[in-house]
């Protein structure tokens, strides 16, 4: 499982600590995924007490379940988050109080079940997603957009299960978290996509990312690397990539921006591409190069566009998308 299983369910369907139940089978409680009596591993004092299955067995989703179940759990007690900036201003930001706080109720009106739901100060409900394994995608985020529902979704993927940990996470930063709103494809007036380059902005985003790398801030996340920077995101520089050709292939690939070392002509090349929507399913990215798709949204102006790369740093925000191909190993 990775990290060690610190919550379940007692025999109540109450989500526990480990250090709150008896030792042993005797805990009484169960997996939060598959539902199969754990052991309290909670009487020792070198390895972190913990949960784990009786029969020895590995149940991959059990962390995933309780860290849903657990955030869900903190957000009802809390009653309040820290609600992201968006693109309109129909959508509110900053910390809010969230009153009438209701977990995984069926909404027969719209046919979904929201992962926690409240009314704010001002009166307007909330619905709140937490992402685990699945993003709010398909019918539910149709129903959402189209029903002009306010509701956020929080990745959570990178949170320890930790109460304190993720109250603080939940109520004091707006990281991880986005607006469920309709994704247009930016546009100009003819009607002209963004993704095939016949948009007068792409030309200036392409210069724009060419700028940001001269003055050496093209920034990559390590989640989606394989190079050792558990921390924080760092600068391609770092790491050599000191050439960056605008406007080139490389194998046949056509890239916006291809960058590479000068000392290692012959690997480690990454392609940055500007597009208006993502790669179909299936694509596959050519042997030997690591490719970053910059997918923008509802951006309508030069200066929202440079705003977004820069603030971004290719980790993505609410208005652009990022995508890494090839980079882990």
């Amino acid at each position: 499982m990775g990290a060690f299983l610190t919550f379940a369910l007692d025999e109540g369907g109450a989500l526990v600590h480990v250090d709150d139940v008896a030792k042993g089978m005797k805990c009484g409680c169960h997996c939060p995924h598959c539902n199969a009596p754990l052991y309290a591993k909670n009487a020792g004092q070198i390895r972190e007490h913990h949960f784990a299955h009786a029969q020895g067995l590995e149940c991959e989703g059990a962390y995933e379940s309780s860290l849903h179940l657990l955030a869900k759990e903190v957000l009802q007690e809390t009653g309040r988050i820290m609600l992201p900036q968006s693109i309109s201003s129909t959508f509110p930001s900053g910390l809010v109080r969230i009153h009438n706080v209701e977990v995984e109720k069926w909404d027969e009106r719209y046919g979904f079940r929201p992962d926690v739901e409240g009314v704010m100060d001002n009166g307007e409900r909330l619905l709140i997603e937490f992402l685990v394994s699945h993003k709010v995608d398909g019918k539910k985020r149709q129903i959402i957009v189209d029903n002009n529902l306010k509701c956020i979704e929080i990745d959570i993927n990178y949170q320890a299960l930790d109460r304190a940990k993720l109250k603080e996470f939940l109520t004091d930063t707006d990281d991880d978290r986005k607006w469920i709103v309709s994704m247009p494809q930016l546009q100009k007036s003819t009607g002209e996509s963004f993704s095939y380059g016949r948009n007068p902005l792409y030309e200036n985003a392409r210069d724009f990312l060419k700028e940001i790398f001269d003055e050496g801030t093209i920034i990559i996340h390590p989640y989606y690397t394989s190079f050792n920077h558990p921390d924080k995101p760092f600068d391609l520089r770092q790491i050599g990539y000191d050439v960056c050709e605008v406007n080139t292939k490389y194998r046949g690939f056509k890239s916006d921006l291809l960058l590479f070392r000068s000392q290692k002509k012959d690997k480690g090349h990454i392609s940055i591409n500007i597009r208006g929507r993502r790669r179909s399913e299936g694509f596959r990215y050519p042997k030997g190069l690591r490719i970053i798709d910059i997918i923008f949204r509802a951006i309508s102006s030069e200066e929202s566009v440079k705003q977004r790369l820069k603030k971004g740093e290719l980790i993505g925000d609410m208005e652009m998308d990022i995508v890494y191909f090839g980079f882990k190993e």
